[in-house]
């Protein structure tokens, strides 16, 4: 499926950009609570020190670059419609026209994530 040429405005670039920071830094905070509950089993000592070392080092090497590479390699025409299929993005945040230019991208991942 071709997408269509989409015609963003400076300004639409703009909001894209600054919605594409709050998409990643969503999703790190999210990840970040997976770690967090990782610390709090250290701390009952649920988990002992290398376990906690090892959750670290997965996060940092793992889910942590995932995210780096996403947001600043891919285009916000892609990021942005990507969280707001996922939720992370409300598309009230986008406004209505850039809903309509984007409309395709959203619903290409929100079929993928339903498959």
């Amino acid at each position: 499926m071709d997408l269509p040429t989409l015609n963003i405005t400076k300004q639409e670039r703009t909001l894209l950009r600054k919605l594409a920071g709050a998409a990643w830094e969503a999703e790190r905070k999210s990840e970040l609570k997976n770690l967090f509950e990782d610390f709090r089993k250290w701390a009952d000592d649920g988990m002992d020190s290398f376990d906690l070392s090892d959750k670290i080092h997965e996060f940092h090497n793992g889910v942590s670059r995932e995210l780096y590479g996403r947001y600043t390699r891919l285009d916000p025409e892609i990021t942005v419609p990507r969280a707001v299929a996922m939720g992370i993005l409300d598309e009230e945040a986008l406004g209505q026209a850039l809903v309509e230019k984007l409309r395709a991208q959203i619903d290409l991942y929100r079929k993928r994530l339903s498959d």
